[in-house]
């Protein structure tokens, strides 16, 4: 069973008034109790429910894929799939260009780390160390919670529930004060017009950051390349490391590498399956 399956599966066996056992969702489901145990954890972490001792509980409204109505337009961004049903795709690739990224860190390091289902997977497994992040993201800050010796830093703007990303577009007091030798960002597409997205407003947000940031580091897996995106972040001339997967074609490789952009190409591994 496709891992996407069954967390929307154990989702669907939760009660919010009583505690569901991870015996009882490892006889639903037919998996392995470390399986469970595992996805239980990381449900949490992406605040779809909630873990206790011995199983979980359920959270009123968390629903795998959930989509936007029309009447509340301000929880999402234009362009924008929701978090957990981004989080999802291609997750093996993302989980390996978050290990690969983890040779960018260096104890005492200040970073920004952007919001993003790559750049969680870089938060998720990031060790316990003496770092300085400023992040954007509710999943990071939550991955981040229990890890003491890292500092997180979120700065304050307008919550969008369904990216789970808190934005800011203007000049800020403590943004302008924060120095990052690096900043770790996602992108909706990379294209010969540089770091693409498709909302104003993350746009905008995500230049401010890349001005506090002494070198950009971007997490995209090889589906990104020359997909279909309409604003421009910056030219890939800002851009200084690119890590992907081995999806990335030679010819695409080459271009990019021409941009100057040290480019970064990473195996999937059975462990990122």
């Amino acid at each position: 069973m496709h891992f996407q399956d069954r967390w929307k599966l154990i989702i669907d066996e939760l009660n919010h008034d009583r505690v569901t056992s991870v015996d009882e969702l490892t006889a639903k489901l037919g998996a392995s109790p470390a399986t469970i145990r595992r996805d239980l954890n990381e449900l949490h972490e992406l605040g779809h429910l909630l873990r206790v001792r011995g199983g979980a509980m359920r959270i009123e409204g968390a629903h795998i894929g959930l989509k936007v109505n029309s009447d509340d337009r301000r929880n999402s961004l234009t362009g924008q799939a929701p978090f957990f049903e981004s989080v999802i795709h291609y997750a093996p690739a993302k989980k390996a260009i978050a290990r690969a990224a983890l040779d960018l860190l260096k104890p005492g390091m200040s970073m920004i780390i952007d919001g993003g289902t790559t750049t969680y997977m870089l938060a998720s497994i990031m060790p316990n160390d003496s770092y300085n992040v400023l992040t954007t993201s509710i999943p990071i800050l939550q991955s981040l919670l229990d890890r003491t010796r890292i500092r997180v830093t979120l700065p304050g703007g307008e919550l969008f529930r369904e990216q789970r990303i808190i934005l800011n577009p203007y000049e800020d007091g403590m943004l302008q004060n924060f120095a990052a030798q690096r900043m770790f960002i996602g992108a909706q597409a990379i294209t010969p017009n540089g770091l693409m997205q498709t909302d104003t407003l993350l746009v905008q947000s995500e230049r401010r950051l890349i001005e506090r940031a002494q070198q950009v580091v971007v997490l995209a897996n090889s589906s990104k390349i020359n997909a279909p995106a309409s604003l421009s972040v910056c030219p890939l001339t800002e851009i200084d490391i690119l890590i992907t997967n081995s999806g990335l074609s030679t010819r695409d490789k080459l271009w990019l590498e021409d941009a100057g952009i040290d480019v970064r190409v990473v195996d999937v591994l059975p462990e990122d399956q």
